[in-house]
């Protein structure tokens, strides 16, 4: 593996090894220092909330100075001080501002480092996917590893255990390769690129997807746990889902050379309803695990699927900018408002009847999808 490649899967393995912490585990830290479902439901979704403008102002600064690295830093050493802080908080309002003021430093660094992952696949023949499934090995580690000690230990471990992720994602940024440069952006780049019509239903797409996601990221360990569930056994599920995606972005660049992103997205969309239906349809866990597996799908494909979409469509000059759209609008917005009704529905409807109306935002997106023009000739109309 070439020395780019490698410090790339250095930092993905930690990047989602953190997030194989937090997603399962922190709503349920949560629930035993005393807050509500609602209350978890908008922790959960700050994070998200923050990220549908803090990326892209942190991506648009790169592009203009032409130094990602710099910035990755800077966001990794805001992240680890700000989520520190968590130790000392416990009401509803303190947790919501310290987890506020992370999220700004903690969503910037992805969308940064897959413009820099992509140059990498371009210039260096990098398969993109064999990479990034590291980060998938990581969060699967993590996950399990997690489950088996909150079995044993108190729930707070989960914040020293993100701390932990934390300062070994900070050491992995100073690792990374500043980025191929590339030609400052024009004025008004950015405004054209959010007013062409191909841009614009290809991020809602990706909105709509990670929309269908909100109930799952936010309360299926809960979920779970109402169902009688050990930590030991909710931390086996998010680790299967996750075993399952590794297979797939381990042959994605296949797929991709195959089907092209497009219709790559449009089958891992279909897939998609498919769990989300199961769901919402039964408990019993030999149709779990299967929803589990779905995970390739829904989260492995469409990833990839997406962040190369993302690539092709936009210029090389605004790179760092059309990742952190993607980031922002999806796993910010459409993550944000999704985590939100679920934390304020889940009380009254129940868990299957909110995976019921993922499966119907994942049918429209699957809609949308189908329209999509093909990378080359969108960025052409949006040109």
């Amino acid at each position: 593996m070439p020395s780019v490649a490698r410090h790339l899967a250095t930092f993905y393995l930690g990047y989602f090894g953190l997030l194989g912490v937090l997603l399962p585990y922190l709503s349920l830290y949560l629930l035993d220092i005393g807050l509500s479902p609602y209350e978890i439901g908008v922790v959960m979704a700050v994070t998200p909330l923050v990220k549908t403008v803090a990326p892209n102002l942190w991506a648009w600064a790169a592009d203009r100075t032409g130094s990602r690295r710099g910035f990755m830093r800077l966001a990794g050493l805001g992240a680890l001080v700000c989520f520190s802080l968590m130790l000392g908080v416990r009401g509803f309002w303190p947790i919501v501002g310290v987890m506020a003021v992370y999220g700004v430093f903690t969503s910037s660094i992805l969308p940064l480092v897959e413009a820099t992952a992509m140059e990498a696949v371009e210039r260096l023949a990098v398969d993109y996917g064999r990479v990034r499934l590291w980060g998938s090995v990581g969060f699967i580690a993590a996950s399990l590893a997690m489950g088996r000690v909150l079995d044993l230990a108190p729930s707070v471990t989960v914040l020293w255990a993100i701390l932990g992720f934390l300062t070994f994602n900070l050491w992995s940024i100073f690792h990374l390769p500043e980025g191929h440069p590339a030609p400052r952006p024009k004025r008004g780049g950015t405004r054209a690129l959010l007013t062409s019509r191909p841009v614009l239903a290809f991020y809602g797409v990706c909105l709509l997807m990670q929309a269908s996601h909100g109930t799952y990221y936010g309360f299926y360990s809960v979920y779970l746990q109402g169902l009688d569930f050990s930590r030991t056994e909710i931390g086996l599920l998010w680790a299967l889902g996750v075993a399952a995606e590794v297979g797939a972005m381990a042959f994605t660049g296949r797929l991709l050379s195959a089907l092209g992103t497009k219709r790559l997205m449009v089958l891992a969309l279909g897939l998609t309803v498919l769990r989300w239906t199961i769901l919402a349809s039964t408990a019993a866990l030999p149709w779990l695990i299967a929803a589990q597996l779905l995970h390739a799908a829904s989260f492995g494909l469409f990833h990839v699927s997406a962040v190369t979409h993302t690539h092709k469509l936009v210029p090389p000059a605004l790179r760092a900018t059309g990742q952190g759209l993607y980031s922002s609008l999806s796993f910010g917005l459409g993550l944000t408002v999704a985590t939100y009704l679920a934390g304020a529905l889940y009380s009254s409807v129940g868990a299957p009847l909110l995976f019921a109306g993922s499966a119907g935002v994942a049918a429209v997106a699957l809609g949308l999808a189908l329209t999509l023009a093909a990378p080359r000739e969108a960025r052409t109309q949006a040109a």
